[in-house]
């Protein structure tokens, strides 16, 4: 009764007794769903331990579909430099999966004269969506089994690691300062973020509760140097708990590294399974011994069928 009525007079929820997270903002649905027994504690404790999103994006291989993407690389300036356009499907047939490319357009500079790519980010985003050798496909993978063989295939993992598992620290980020950037739930790092619960519509149709982690307003310099995380938002189906949106704003400027990064992915169902049906990346990194790039990545999927 006594959190109730806090609740009620502050939309403020403190939770330093139990080392989660000091304070979550809560709307005025929310603070009214509180007072019918929604658990602010349970439900941040889920999102820390969701494993729907990652089911999800396994899904992607566990049924045939079609797919298409579009891939811009960028100027400074936003003028295109070179875009690839494809089209095609995942095909799965007795646990062996084959990505087909059924269609392709490149324009610009995107290939070298011996047909390689020129940037390092098309290479990225084929290995996670469209490698070139046959896939055996299994439920029980998990993020981290897979070997790594070199530094390309960890900044691979660590990327699935970042957008798959909310504010993780579990990755191999070149050293533990960076892995606790990523750690948005950590005591130390809640001096710099916001926690907001609310509730949202998703896409007209879904009743989800959205969770926001925010950079505070007004933080000065040096205190932005501690995040990389700017802003994470996720939208959870209230009647299953699944993740059916979740956007990162990733912001780092440290010595030699210098990245801006957007992601939004947007969920479906297919089979009363989860689906990514929607992937857009945008932003840029700058890494030592690499040219700059900026690029523009949007991958549809759909037709998904068992």
């Amino acid at each position: 009764m006594k959190k109730t009525l806090l609740l009620l007079l502050f939309p403020f929820l403190s939770l330093a007794q139990n080392g989660v997270v000091k304070s979550v903002t809560l709307d005025s649905v929310m603070i009214t769903a509180v007072k019918d027994g929604f658990s602010v504690e349970e439900f941040i404790h889920y999102v820390k331990t969701d494993t729907t999103f990652y089911q999800g994006f396994k899904n992607l291989r566990y049924y045939n579909h079609d797919y298409h993407s579009d891939l811009k690389l960028l100027k400074k300036s936003g003028e295109v430099l070179g875009s690839l356009f494809r089209s095609g499907k995942y095909s799965i047939i007795n646990e062996q999966l084959v990505v087909h490319i059924d269609s392709t357009f490149d324009h610009g500079k995107i290939f070298n004269r011996k047909g390689k790519y020129r940037h390092y980010t098309p290479e990225f985003f084929d290995e996670i969506f469209f490698p070139k050798d046959t896939i055996t496909v299994t439920r029980n993978a998990r993020i981290g089994e897979k070997k790594i063989e070199d530094e390309n295939e960890q900044n691979e993992e660590d990327a699935k690691t970042i957008v798959f598992s909310i504010g993780s620290g579990d990755v191999e980020a070149g050293n533990s300062k960076n892995k606790k950037k990523l750690a948005v739930f950590d005591i130390d790092m809640q001096q710099y973020y916001d926690y907001i619960i609310s509730q949202e519509i998703f896409q007209d149709s879904i009743e989800c509760y959205s969770f926001t982690v925010r950079m505070k307003e007004g933080l000065k310099e040096k205190e932005e140097e501690h995040l990389l995380i700017k802003e994470l938002v996720s939208y959870f189906d209230k009647e299953t708990f699944n993740v059916m949106y979740r956007k990162y704003e990733m912001s780092y400027r440290y010595w030699l590294i210098d990245l801006d990064v957007s992601v939004e992915i947007y969920m479906d169902y297919a089979d009363a399974e989860l689906v990514p049906s929607y992937i857009h990346y945008n932003g840029f990194w700058d890494i030592p011994f690499a040219k700059i790039e900026y690029a523009d990545f949007k991958l549809w999927n759909y037709n998904f069928k068992p």
